[in-house]
């Protein structure tokens, strides 16, 4: 029987990653209207991740390349970034299921600078357009899991940049 503080800190990890982020809603993308170019920051995966041979680099390199694919420009210099987190949860060693799968949530999303409708004054940095993932993956199905949820991610963006740029 699995105690039920790890069913509850799944949940907090699941439903917390998702709280005050921007979405795939039609308020969000407009937001992409009339960007011209992104760079992409990818934050150091997660330890059980990168045991995997994931890397940051690797998975930067991967994005990149499939927004140029789409058409879309990546600029090393520009403000606007694409930024993609990946965070883990794994039941404590002490308990039977601590070899098991582990949560993985991927985010990704569009981080923009904004000015304060109140004071134009202050500029912030805030996530504009975002979604993320949340998957069970086991040890050896933990590179495949990543794999499959940032090519969804990044097809999200571009069908998401596409509708507020069309050619």
């Amino acid at each position: 029987m699995i105690p039920r503080r790890i069913y509850a800190g799944c949940a907090v990890l699941t439903f917390g990653a998702a709280l005050g982020a921007a979405s795939d809603s039609s308020m969000d993308r407009s937001t992409l209207r009339g960007l011209k170019a992104v760079k992409v920051v990818v934050d150091s995966p997660a330890t059980e991740v990168e045991r995997e041979g994931i890397s940051s680099d690797g998975l930067r390199i991967t994005i990149e390349q499939k927004l140029r694919d789409a058409g879309i420009t990546v600029d090393h210099d520009a403000v606007e970034f694409l930024g993609l987190n990946i965070s883990s949860a794994r039941p404590p060693r002490r308990t039977l299921i601590s070899k098991g799968p582990i949560s993985l949530v991927v985010n990704l999303g569009l981080y923009q600078i904004v000015l304060l409708n109140r004071d134009k004054a202050t500029k912030t940095v805030t996530e504009t357009w975002g979604d993320q993932r949340v998957a069970p993956a086991s040890p050896k199905a933990i590179e495949h899991t990543v794999d499959d949820a940032v090519e969804d991610l990044v097809n999200e963006f571009i069908t998401a940049y596409r509708a507020m740029n069309p050619k």
